[in-house]
């Protein structure tokens, strides 16, 4: 007598497809597992002071009256589309973030292509780099407000001494030279962390690159635009976004220059510390929490353009 043996059925797509998404459930779930104690802290330090920000800005939250706190929703906000000091600040904002991206990020790549060559003492070089970072938001403040100072400061002292000012130059009593102090202050404190970025992105291009083209013929502008700025394109993004990012919310380096006033004549009052001025000096809460929600969405704003331009593209994909 014949005996057959049967074959185990092989799966189907079917089967196979249900498989799949029972593993990326299963899959989904240990993440959300790993990831939850971690996405609670998050909501806990993140979420509820952003939520209450938001929650003052709905109501007429001034101390100087009392416990009244009467609720006017958006109120605050639609105040805020013709408030003269708002718009005036929110410029100052965008002209300081300009000149710090701008400047910080041109100035980051032509001192990490320097940094980039091999030269004798290069090592010594780098490590001064960093002193500027390593030096205190604070410190950095009351030594650039030292340095310019209008009696005693360092700069009217060498400028006189040169012959380059008639007179000493109140560098902290006019709006516009203190603007620039403070431009100048902000990007000494973030070049470092910029050009080390700068740099560990050369140190990713091979060096065969340009190599062949100086024997091809290519002079040096033509190496630094055409191989180094293209292989850069990755760390000039993050560059850009990240400072455009710290610009926006500048607060500590304002404060001590200006002895917590955002002055003279508001010179160097951006959003963040207009913010913090109506809040804090003014009392208004309400008000000051609608300017705050205002400026965090700003820097949401340049976090999203962070990741779409940032997300990494599927291999094949047309640039």
């Amino acid at each position: 007598m014949a005996t057959t043996t049967r074959r185990p059925a092989l799966p189907g797509p079917r089967d196979s497809a249900g498989r799949g998404r029972g593993r990326r459930l299963r899959d989904f779930r240990f993440g959300l597992l790993m990831a939850g104690p971690a996405l609670a802290i998050i909501v806990l330090l993140l979420g509820y002071p952003m939520g209450y920000a938001f929650y003052m800005s709905l109501y007429d939250w001034n101390d100087k009256l009392g416990g009244h706190r009467p609720f006017v929703g958006l109120g605050n906000y639609v105040a805020l589309l013709g408030d003269a000091q708002v718009h005036a600040a929110l410029g100052r904002t965008l002209v300081f973030a300009a000149f710090t991206v701008i400047g910080g990020v041109v100035l980051a790549v032509l001192i990490g292509a320097l940094l980039n060559v091999d030269f004798r003492g290069r090592t010594v070089v780098r490590v001064l780099l960093l002193v500027p970072w390593a030096v205190p938001p604070v410190v950095n403040g009351i030594m650039w407000k030292l340095i310019f100072d209008g009696a005693t400061g360092i700069v009217n002292a060498i400028g006189l001494g040169l012959g380059v000012f008639d007179e000493r130059v109140q560098f902290l009593a006019d709006p516009d030279l203190t603007l620039s102090v403070l431009i100048f202050a902000e990007m000494w404190k973030l070049l470092p962390f910029l050009c080390l970025l700068m740099l560990a992105g050369l140190q990713g291009i091979p060096a065969n690159l340009s190599k062949a083209a100086r024997i091809d013929g290519a002079n040096a502008w033509q190496r630094f635009s055409r191989i180094i700025v293209p292989n850069l394109r990755v760390p000039i993004l993050f560059a850009l976004v990240v400072q455009t990012m710290w610009s926006l919310k500048v607060f500590d380096t304002i404060f001590v220059l200006t002895g917590g006033s955002g002055g003279p004549a508001e010179g160097t009052t951006t959003i963040n510390f207009l913010a913090y001025l109506v809040t804090f000096s003014n009392l208004d809460r309400g008000y000051g929490a609608a300017i705050a929600v205002i400026a965090m969405l700003l820097v949401l704003v340049f976090a999203v353009l962070w990741v779409v331009l940032l997300r990494e593209r599927p291999k094949g994909a047309r640039r």
